[in-house]
């Protein structure tokens, strides 16, 4: 299954809008160090979007040069760095991002999401997401849907009860998100419970599109509540749709075995 997927990170809106524009051959007023480190963080974030990391780490450490307190900065030179492969790198700059702000949910939670996703450390994790919630600015400030649907994805990892409980927890701060709803799905249908998991998979394709991780656990649940039908149904979308999917070759190669 591929639903283990994280929530994206939100380093701010206002950052991640617009094009990534350099002024040359005009010479502007001199701007103080922070204008200067806000602007590279601009840019930085705008090469990071584009996928361009050579630069954007160029932009992102000469912000911190400029402004060495800007939580943002250091969370977005973090994403370079793990997208870069530099492990240790990256989690030194996303806890320089909480020193710097130590009451700012949004870095706790990246910290979460980064240790989650390196194995066996996924309960130093989740105490980074519950310190995360227990943050009052979280309340005001912070996707709270987002923040319960990253513990939860973490925590499917090694207590399927707990991760239930965070993503109704998602769900109770936002009853139409569709991530929560997805992965409730996938932890009802591993532990048992498909009638529920077909509930939340339902609701799920109400507001969503379907793609081949939803459609072969569409297979799965209807299996495992004996109706051949809508498992097959399920399954000729998947073959229809998504032909060259990894999970439309485990299904074909399920049928070759079978037969």
């Amino acid at each position: 299954m591929k639903t283990q997927r994280w929530i994206p990170i939100v380093l701010s809106a206002a950052l991640l809008t617009g094009c990534v524009t350099e002024t040359s051959g005009t010479k502007l007023p001199e701007a103080s160090d922070e204008d200067a480190a806000q602007a590279n963080l601009e840019l930085g974030i705008g090469y990071l979007r584009q996928g361009n990391l050579p630069e954007a780490q160029v932009k992102l450490e000469k912000a911190i040069e400029q402004n060495p307190r800007l939580p943002e900065a250091h969370t977005a030179l973090a994403i370079v760095y793990e997208q870069l492969g530099d492990l240790e790198a990256a989690e030194r700059q996303y806890r320089r991002s909480i020193s710097v702000s130590p009451d700012d949910p949004d870095a706790i939670e990246a910290l979460g999401v980064f240790l989650c996703r390196r194995a066996g450390r996924e309960t130093e994790a989740l105490k980074e997401f519950e310190r995360a919630l227990a943050i009052p600015l979280s309340v005001a400030y912070t996707d709270r849907a987002s923040l319960y649907a990253n513990a939860g994805i973490c925590a499917k990892r090694v207590d399927l009860a707990q991760a239930e409980d965070y993503l109704r927890l998602s769900l109770r701060n936002n009853p139409g998100y569709s991530e929560a709803l997805l992965q409730l799905a996938d932890v009802a249908h591993k532990r048992g419970n498909d009638l529920q998991a077909r509930a939340f998979l339902e609701r799920y394709l109400g507001i969503s599109r379907a793609s081949p991780a939803v459609l072969w656990l569409g297979v799965q649940i209807e299996e495992q509540l004996g109706d051949i039908d809508a498992a097959a149904a399920y399954a000729a979308q998947l073959k229809s749709e998504f032909p060259e999917s990894v999970e439309t070759r485990q299904l074909l190669e399920r049928e070759r075995n079978a037969g």
